[in-house]
């Protein structure tokens, strides 16, 4: 298995007094909305093959959901290494 970006969403609606207070609400309901929609939109961004395709606040230290629940992202992708220059017209 390898590890996938994943895009999860969802809709609800909430009772505020202006789109400020919306977020807030929202924010604070999140778990609850999530947990209510039994049929989210599942997007899949593509595969992760280095720590630099990892984004939305994913790194290396973090554990994938589906994987063994103890490796962490940095110990399954391919380890990134440092471009080294050698040979070439301006040496």
């Amino acid at each position: 298995m390898k590890p996938y970006m994943v895009e999860i969403t969802t809709y609800g609606v909430v009772m505020a007094e202006d789109e400020a207070h919306a977020h807030q609400v929202a924010d604070s309901y999140k778990r609850e909305i999530f947990g209510d929609d039994w049929n989210p939109r599942i997007e899949v961004d593509g595969a992760v093959v280095k720590v630099e395709d990892l984004a939305h606040g994913w790194d290396g230290e973090c554990i994938p959901y589906g994987g063994d629940g103890n490796t962490k992202l940095a110990d399954l992708l391919v380890p990134n290494v440092p471009v080294s220059r050698q040979g070439g017209a301006d040496e």
